[in-house]
């Protein structure tokens, strides 16, 4: 089980972060192949609980079919697909106190890979 500052100090000691305030960590997730992907990672409450947040932007409204990401949704096993504002996001939410610390490095994966395949396929570009 992780607290929120084993999260600010694993990223602060692994990755170089781009934003780093109380509640909000963000990050570029870099491939070999000249790739990147942002990763946002913000602790919230809700229903009385901690929790985080793990998200990634891949694309804006008209670079893909909404009604293809929702049926997309149902075939990841990891997050979902949201739209905030024009901009689609592959998304994540965890129990802080559910979360083990040893899977930090797993989210922020997986979580930039899924937007950054989504970000390839829909657009063809890397903007995110």
């Amino acid at each position: 089980m992780a607290s929120w500052t084993d999260i600010q100090t694993q990223m602060r000691t692994r990755y170089k972060l781009q934003e780093d305030t109380p509640n909000l960590l963000s990050m570029v997730w870099r491939y070999d192949d000249g790739r990147s992907q942002k990763i946002l990672v913000r602790r919230y409450t809700a229903f009385d609980r901690e929790m985080v947040e793990f998200k990634s932007a891949f694309g804006r409204k008209g670079d893909a079919e909404a009604s293809d990401l929702l049926r997309k949704n149902s075939e990841m096993p990891l997050a979902t697909i949201a739209m905030a504002g024009d901009v689609y996001m592959v998304v994540y939410n965890a129990l802080l106190a559910s979360l083990d610390l040893e899977d930090l490095d797993f989210y922020l994966s997986r979580i930039a890979g899924v937007a950054d395949t989504l970000e390839e396929q829909n657009t063809g570009t890397d903007v995110f």
